[in-house]
């Protein structure tokens, strides 16, 4: 049974409006053009008391650096946040990442990647792999993982599949998705009979990001899509959904195909449990973050 924190959670989506926002094109756009006077993809302030904080700039985009100060570095992840690709990094997204950083001695690698509309996955990927490369050049022997949410969880696969495609393989140790939006093109029948229970995300809307995001590419292009792409190669794959989310159908979808393609990975499926619920405080929060760090200790 889900944790009365949850239902707290599910009640105050609900209340803020999130599905409404969302529910047609016009309400997308009206809900972007006031996230962008919002916008501040800056860490919050208090971190910089347990993290050394760095900023660069990689072909005109910022890179964010996190290194716990109290300890030494054991590995390298690279982060990719979600959004929609619309949606630029929020707090809750930093204070997880400082998490998981901290308990696994981490030093994380967070791209603050253009964003649709504005920009599509022409740039976006190819600023992406960039960073990657530039990250992978000095770690000098020791581990990358790649962890995302939701859009930055597709965007992981899309780069690891790229990296495989161009080398042959994909220096990533593992890879850990966290309500990963894998086919943009948002066509699963299955996603209609979710809608009800999902608490935030809608059809149309992602749909909506989905097309802008993938501008001349297509939504079924691999690169946008990646459920779409050649699988084969990927580094270990786990996956954690809420059984609350509308991409659940097509996360099960991508487990299948990375079964057939022999890719190692583990599917976590958590009862009653809405999209990206590890960022917020609630018992069930706590459960898949322990997972997490296990896997990533591992």
């Amino acid at each position: 049974m889900a944790s009365l924190k949850s239902r707290y959670w599910v009640l105050m989506l609900k209340l803020m409006g999130k599905k409404r926002n969302r529910a047609t094109v016009e309400a997308f756009y009206q809900d972007i053009a006031k996230r962008r006077k919002q916008d501040n993809y800056q860490p919050p302030k208090d971190l910089a008391q347990y993290f050394t904080i760095t900023e660069t700039v990689v072909d005109g985009f910022p890179v964010i650096t996190l290194r716990e100060k109290s300890t030494s570095v054991r590995q390298h992840l690279l982060y990719l946040h979600g959004g929609a690709y619309v949606g630029e990094i929020l707090p809750q997204q930093w204070e997880f990442i400082a998490h998981l950083a901290a308990r696994t001695h981490s030093q994380v690698t967070v791209p603050i990647y253009p964003l649709a509309p504005e920009h599509d996955a022409a740039i976006t990927l190819p600023f992406v792999r960039k960073v990657y490369r530039h990250l992978d050049d000095r770690v000098e022997g020791m581990h990358i993982h790649f962890v995302g949410d939701s859009a930055g969880a597709g965007l992981a696969v899309a780069l690891a599949q790229a990296e495989v495609a161009e080398f042959g393989k994909c220096a990533a140790r593992r890879m850990i998705l966290v309500s990963p939006w894998v086919d943009v093109s948002m066509e699963n029948p299955d996603i209609k009979a979710l809608d009800a229970s999902d608490p935030w995300l809608t059809q149309v809307g992602l749909a909506e990001a989905g097309r802008r995001y993938a501008g001349d590419w297509g939504v079924k292009d691999p690169r946008i899509s990646p459920t779409f792409g050649k699988l084969e190669g990927l580094p270990k794959t786990h996956i954690l959904m809420g059984t609350r989310d509308i991409l659940l159908p097509d996360a099960k979808l991508f487990a299948d195909k990375l079964a057939a393609a022999g890719v190692k990975y583990s599917f976590r499926q958590y009862q009653d449990m809405f999209h990206c619920w590890v960022m917020l405080d609630m018992p069930e929060t706590r459960l898949a973050r322990e997972e997490m760090i296990g896997l990533l200790q591992s």
